[in-house]
């Protein structure tokens, strides 16, 4: 599973490293700031986002579920913008059987954004299990409105039936509705990159989605968990 991960990280890679696809119909690059900027910016951020979301429903399915995929990409895209520090970040839609939505950012990572914000974590995927689960490094410095990982990850399975992978440093998650299994990627990658992968439905109430609850464990048989 990781390899197959791995490999979709890296033709990623490869086309955003390519300036002729980095804006290409179906890869949009995300609006730089400076960091030490949000708090000045922190409106024009969502004001953008909500522009920057309104154009990837463009290039979606006629008949997606357009306001529950806008909430799933705004609440991605505001995380990355408090706790990523990232330089270069891209969305990636791929309409196959399943709508694929990837997420890909150059930042610091949820392990390392652990490590500065003093948060214990055991391995780099127990760090995405935590921020999964609620586990913050957000101290309220930037006024940045979003519930974070957990109803994301709520909204993608539960409501999509779908399937949502973030891999992070050395760390990879894999949530279903049956719960999270944690792998390792020995190799590692600079950054977080996120897959939301999610069947073509409509939502009938998105918002029994949104209240936090934790997602379990689910046992992994495969030898390269953590």
């Amino acid at each position: 599973m990781v390899n197959r991960i791995l490999d979709e990280f890296k033709k990623l890679k490869e086309k955003i490293n390519d300036k002729e696809q980095e804006n290409s119909r179906n890869i949009k690059k995300l609006r730089y700031y400076e960091f030490n900027e949000f708090n000045i910016f922190s409106e024009k951020i969502e004001e953008y986002l909500s522009e920057f979301t309104d154009e990837i429903a463009n290039i979606l399915p006629k008949n997606a579920d357009i306001q529950s995929i806008n909430f799933l990409l705004y609440e991605t895209l505001i995380n990355i913008y408090k706790h990523s520090k990232f330089k270069n970040a891209f969305v990636k839609i791929d309409n196959h059987e399943t709508l694929n939505i990837i997420i890909y950012d150059d930042g610091i990572g949820i392990p390392e954004s652990f490590k500065e914000a003093q948060l214990e974590y055991n391995g780099d995927s127990e760090s995405i299990f935590e921020a999964v689960n609620g586990k913050t490094t957000d101290k309220e410095k930037y006024n940045l409105h979003g519930r974070g990982l957990n109803s994301t990850a709520r909204v993608t399975t539960l409501g999509f039936g779908g399937e949502m992978i973030i891999m992070s440093g050395k760390g990879v998650c894999l949530i279903t509705k049956r719960g999270m299994r944690l792998y390792k990627n020995e190799e590692g990658i600079n950054g977080t990159y996120i897959l939301l992968q999610i069947n073509n439905k409509k939502i009938d109430n998105i918002y029994g989605y949104l209240k936090y609850k934790p997602i379990s464990k689910e046992e992994n048989n495969e030898s390269n968990n953590n």
